[in-house]
């Protein structure tokens, strides 16, 4: 696949990925002109970053100054070429959104040949999944749950398959996923024809279709499986946050009418009506509070239900859980403190420094960087005096939300040498 890319500006974020110990790199374009770091030939410089999450990849050329030049990227999935101008500086750059994890290559083409290449490595995109599944369910009666799989933060949903199965490791079905929710939310319908009585254990397992994505769990749903005919149920999440958008849907029963719901927290409404399309209506529903509520849909039919009029009912008690907490990120690069955000952080001119850190999530922590620094590979280089902006990313996870910390390094001047 080939791409054009514009000129970027001269001062880009790049991205460096951190996990536990492990910081993996990038370069940023924050170098000033003329600084030495540059050799003669030129260089290609890029970060480790994340699929889904844009980068800078820097190109030194001084050979090239004012020509559109071209870069080849390629990994063991796919190939693409990409294309900017040489600023007067000898400097370009090229903005990228990764789309498969792994090791990338990144070559210099044609003219800049003489610049080299780079070896990147990109980190998944996590995960987290969220079945939603009926209260009540019908036995010997198809019914069909609900997967979501999300990509906290970036730009692409994720793509694969879901399993669901029962906590005892019976398999259910599994399904592709087919629709989106957003950008960065995938889904998929989960048939299910019950057997038995009574509150049943099920959890939805996702599967990456590529390397792009990793792969998570559900948390456990118990729908209550019941032999009489059901007219509505609620469909719900497992798990609900304070101030975390979710969503609510009505399911009607086999051979139920279509008609329109309205849906009820302690007697109180959080919707007005809402008709059925296929069977379903659903509500995009932010809890204002925490603790044990019960949340229930009422259902009016549009044409009589045999043997029970125009209308049904349910109602689910939840626990509601306080709003999730953003990530915790530690930045601890082994020579140094561990950095603070309200602390000088100080390198010297023509210094160097190992980045390092970890998200409490557990989630790959992504650096960038602007200013007269660059990061290259899990290294900050200090090519000039200055002040430098670090900014380091969480993706977070199913409990914790995303979060981004940006910290100051203070690049000092080597001290003049006096003349002799």
């Amino acid at each position: 696949m080939n791409s054009r890319t514009a000129s970027a500006p001269w001062a880009r974020r790049a991205a460096v990925v951190g996990c536990a110990a492990l910081a993996l790199g990038a370069t940023s374009l924050g170098l000033a002109t003329g600084a030495s770091a540059a050799p003669a030939k030129g260089f290609i410089a890029a970060p480790n970053g994340m699929v889904g999450l844009q980068e800078s990849i820097l190109i030194s050329a001084p050979s090239a100054k004012g020509q559109v030049v071209t870069i080849g990227l390629q990994n063991a999935s796919t190939a693409q070429t990409l294309q900017t101008t040489i600023g007067s500086n000898g400097y370009g750059s090229v903005v990228w959104t990764p789309t498969f994890g792994g090791s990338w290559t990144i070559n210099g083409l044609g003219t800049i040949i003489s610049s080299g290449s780079t070896t990147i490595s990109v980190a998944a995109m996590p995960t987290y999944t969220v079945l939603l599944a009926q209260n009540n369910v019908q036995n010997g009666v198809n019914n069909n749950l609900t997967a979501a799989v999300i990509a906290p933060i970036g730009t692409l949903a994720p793509t694969g398959s879901v399993y669901l199965a029962t906590t005892f490791g019976n398999g259910i079905t599994t399904q592709p996923l087919t629709g989106l929710y957003g950008g960065t939310t995938a889904t998929t319908t989960l048939p299910w024809t019950p057997n038995g009585n009574g509150p049943f254990p099920i959890q939805a397992t996702y599967t990456p279709g590529t390397s792009a994505n990793s792969g998570s769990v559900s948390p456990v749903s118990q729908p209550n499986i019941s032999a009489t005919d059901t007219i509505v149920a609620m469909r719900w999440p497992a798990t609900l946050y304070v101030n975390q958008a979710t969503v609510l849907q009505a399911v009607l029963g086999q051979n139920i009418p279509q008609g329109s719901v309205a849906f009820y927290m302690d007697g109180k409404g959080i919707s007005g009506s809402i008709p059925t399309v296929n069977g379903v209506a659903t509500l995009q529903w932010t809890p204002p509070a925490g603790g044990v509520h019960n949340i229930s849909v009422a259902f009016t039919a549009n044409t009589p239900i045999p043997g029970s009029g125009y209308s049904g009912s349910s109602t689910q008690s939840v626990n509601i859980q306080p709003a999730k907490a953003q990530d915790n990120i530690t930045v601890d690069p082994p020579t140094q403190p561990a950095w603070s955000i309200a602390a000088p952080i100080v390198m010297k001119a023509g210094s160097n420094l190992t980045l390092a850190g970890t998200a409490v999530s557990g989630s790959p922590i992504v650096f960038s960087e602007q200013g007269p620094c660059y990061i290259n590979g899990a290294v900050l280089y200090a090519p000039s005096a200055g002040s430098c902006q670090i900014q380091v990313q969480s993706a977070g996870n199913a409990t914790l939300t995303p979060t981004t910390e940006n910290y100051t390094v203070t690049v000092t001047a080597p001290p003049k040498k006096k003349k002799g």
